[in-house]
């Protein structure tokens, strides 16, 4: 059996790959093209269209954490109670509002009336509780990262079929913002739920599109005809009837496919930046869409491993000081991240340089001498890459950085990026020394801090899940880390109980010095993602679509295009 379906899957995986071959082959690289024309005011029904992502899709079920273009394919799918506009305000989606009580421990949610899955089950209240009381598990069908992440949510009442009722142990004034968390926080059907063979590969949501067929490396999805939204003319969304989403792992093909017409989308990450600059030189062939630059880059070192030499401050800062990111920007990014010596950006409310350790070869190479006394003679460490070719020359120029400081190296694990995840989120703890650039996004910071904290669930934690052997198992898998310091926990969980902005970039400010200074968390490049369209592809309404409550962005962090407006002229 196991024969019979590697077959079938690498049939399919061969497929979509075959295609955009035989369409490269066809095309010139050198081709020329024209502008795309203004959009007409009435958009189009039907056609379909092909997008070319940058990974594996894992899967679709609690346990799957995807990311970049794989997350994006899935949000044609799902939807999630809140969202984030192109301004950062967090906003009703599926819900209407989130209200907090004046301690910021409980908090209201009321949601929209009349919304259906695409399987015809009803959106609710229950449906609500059940996602959510899953994802922090108190139910135990599916174990996930999730449990780690909702370790503050103490209960979760249905209050009536619209109304839900979150009770929280701590108060916490950004918990909006962990229930978009860079819009993972989605909500699945119950018949999903309820098959726990077929979960991880039957999506059910209430997203515009559905599953027509499904492999990790293909997904296609088509119109969902019950979908509840419309756009503002009052015309039924969705306006395309296919999507089909492909996995073409070296940016070079995908950028050549997106180029030469192969694909109509290509999705781009940052450390895809060589064809980037290049696709963006290509104004006649491609257009293309920029995100914010919200995927903060840090390095987080993994104190407490076996073995690890970074439970020393002193093997910690010299890793900081010894890589320059500047100049890894420039070489490695083409100069396309951001780097500003803070583990977040210069607008988010935890910003600040103080304490952040600066590139220095001759602090990196005292530092490393002060660890090599503390670890018993010894400083060696290994790090990880993608299996793409992009992916190991970047972790390679990293590693020869830290090589002129003095620091030694086991060989580079590389591995698909579905199976790193697995690694690096699982029980025990982190498998590697350090967490490459962490997924901490977003505006605010509630889907930063589950990574810097000592543990998810303190000492004393009102949550029932706490001391069950889902809390025990998943109490360190987010805090990566793998750190003890519980002063880190007091001083995020002091901002996080602010009433005021002022009062909690104070606090803020303070949790950013400390983590900084003693090298829990190593600021790096911070960055965007890119989407290109072809031009000749004819597609309409890119980024046009308002959602309910105000205006998303073009490219949305890391989810790539809203499809929901997207069509064909």
């Amino acid at each position: 059996m196991r024969e019979q379906g590697s077959t079938i899957r690498s049939r399919r995986v061969r497929r979509f790959g075959v295609a955009i071959a035989l369409a490269l082959v066809g095309s010139a690289v050198a081709t020329t093209g024209t502008q795309a024309a203004t959009d007409p005011k009435a958009p189009k029904y039907g056609g379909s269209i092909t997008v070319a992502i940058d990974g594996t899709i894992a899967g679709f079920c609690f346990a799957q954490a995807l990311a970049g273009g794989p997350l994006g394919s899935t949000r044609t799918i799902y939807e999630s109670l809140f969202e984030r506009t192109a301004k950062g305000d967090y906003v009703g989606y599926l819900a209407q509002s989130g209200t907090p009580s004046p301690d910021l421990k409980t908090w209201t949610i009321v949601l929209r009336g009349g919304i259906t899955f695409s399987n015809g089950e009803a959106f609710n209240a229950a449906v609500v509780k059940q996602n959510l009381d899953i994802g922090r598990g108190l139910i135990t069908t599916y174990p996930s990262t999730g449990i780690g992440v909702n370790a503050n949510i103490v209960s979760v009442d249905v209050v009536d079929p619209l109304t839900v009722k979150v009770t929280l142990d701590r108060a916490q004034n950004d918990f909006l913002g962990l229930m978009y968390r860079a819009g993972r926080y989605v909500m699945r059907a119950p018949a999903q739920i309820a098959n726990t063979a077929t979960c991880a590969r039957n999506p059910i949501g209430t997203g515009p599109f559905k599953m027509l067929s499904y492999t990790d490396q293909e997904l296609v999805v088509v119109k969902n005809e019950t979908y509840w939204r419309k756009d503002g003319k009052g015309r039924q969304l969705p306006y395309l009837d296919k999507i089909t989403f492909g996995s073409v792992k070296e940016a070079s093909q995908r950028a050549a496919a997106v180029r030469t017409g192969a694909v109509d989308v290509g999705f781009f990450t940052q450390g895809d930046a060589t064809f980037i600059n290049d696709l963006r030189q290509r104004k006649a062939l491609v257009t293309g869409y920029e995100s914010t630059k919200t995927a903060w880059g840090q390095w987080v070192p993994n104190v407490n491993k076996v073995g690890s030499p970074f439970k020393y401050k002193s093997c910690r800062l010299a890793a900081a000081h010894s890589i320059d990111w500047k100049t890894y920007n420039k070489v490695r990014l083409r100069g396309n991240g951001l780097y500003n010596g803070s583990i977040v950006g210069n607008n988010h409310p935890m910003f600040t340089k103080q304490g952040s350790p600066k590139f220095s070869i001759a602090l990196a190479k005292e530092n490393v001498a002060q660890c090599k006394i503390d670890n018993g003679g010894t400083f060696k460490i290994t790090l990880y890459a993608d299996t793409s070719t992009q992916s190991m020359n970047n972790t390679k120029f990293i590693q020869s950085q830290m090589e002129k400081a003095g620091i030694e190296f086991n060989p580079i694990v590389q591995q698909e990026s579905a199976v790193l995840i697995s690694k690096i989120y699982k029980g025990g703890g982190n498998d590697f020394d350090f967490a490459e650039g962490t997924p901490a996004e977003g505006g605010d910071a509630s889907y930063v801090i589950p990574f810097f904290i000592s543990q998810a669930f303190p000492v004393g934690a009102a949550s029932p899940v706490a001391n069950t052997p889902y809390g025990k198992g998943y109490n360190k898998v987010i805090a990566l880390g793998n750190h003890s310091d519980t002063m880190v926990d007091t001083l995020i969980y002091a901002a996080q109980a602010a009433t005021t902005k002022a009062d909690a970039k104070v606090k803020w400010t303070a949790a950013t010095k400390y983590l900084q200074e003693n090298g829990y968390t190593i600021p790096s490049v911070h960055g965007s993602f890119n989407v290109f369209v072809n031009n000749k592809s004819k597609l309409g309404g890119v980024g046009k679509l308002r959602m309910p409550g105000g205006q998303v962005a073009a490219v949305a962090e890391t989810k790539g295009l809203d499809y929901t407006g997207v069509w064909k002229r």
